[in-house]
C-alpha cells in the first residue's frame, strides 16, 4: 500500500497528498490549497486480449488544476495532467517489469521533459 499521506515534491515545494479514497485495487489522494489544488489516483485493472490473455494494467494519474483568479483581470483555470500506465501479461514476472519501467522512467530526466514539451521526437 502507498504512504498515507504520499509526497509529491514540485518546485522542490513538497505536497502531502491525503489519501481520500480507497477501493477496489484503486486509491485517491488529495490536497487543496489556497490557489490550487492536486488529485492523484493509482488504479490497478485487467482485461483479456484478443488471444484471450489476461493483461494487468497500472495506472498512476497526477492533476494538478490552478483555480481561475477573480480580481479585475480574471484568469482561466489552468490543469496540468501528468500519467504512467504500464501492462503486461499476468504470466510474466515482477522483476521484469519493474527493469523495463524503472529504465523507462529513467528515461524521463528533466531535459527529456523539456525536450517533450518543446514538441522535439
Amino acid at each position: 500500500m502507498f504512504a498515507d499521506p504520499s509526497r509529491v515534491t514540485i518546485n522542490a515545494i513538497n505536497k502531502d497528498l491525503i489519501r481520500i479514497n480507497q477501493d477496489s485495487y484503486g486509491s485517491e489522494y488529495f490536497l487543496r490549497e489556497a490557489a490550487q489544488e492536486f488529485r492523484m489516483k493509482i488504479r490497478n485493472t485487467s482485461y483479456k486480449d484478443t488471444s484471450g490473455r489476461t493483461i494487468d494494467r497500472h495506472n498512476i494519474e497526477f492533476t494538478q488544476t490552478i483555480y481561475a483568479t477573480t480580481g479585475t483581470t480574471p484568469t482561466p483555470q489552468i490543469v496540468r495532467k501528468a500519467y504512467v500506465v504500464t501492462e503486461n501479461l499476468r504470466s510474466d514476472t515482477d522483476a521484469g517489469n519493474l527493469q523495463t519501467l524503472v529504465g523507462f522512467v529513467g528515461f524521463l530526466t528533466s531535459a527529456n521533459l523539456q525536450k517533450l514539451l518543446n514538441y522535439e521526437s
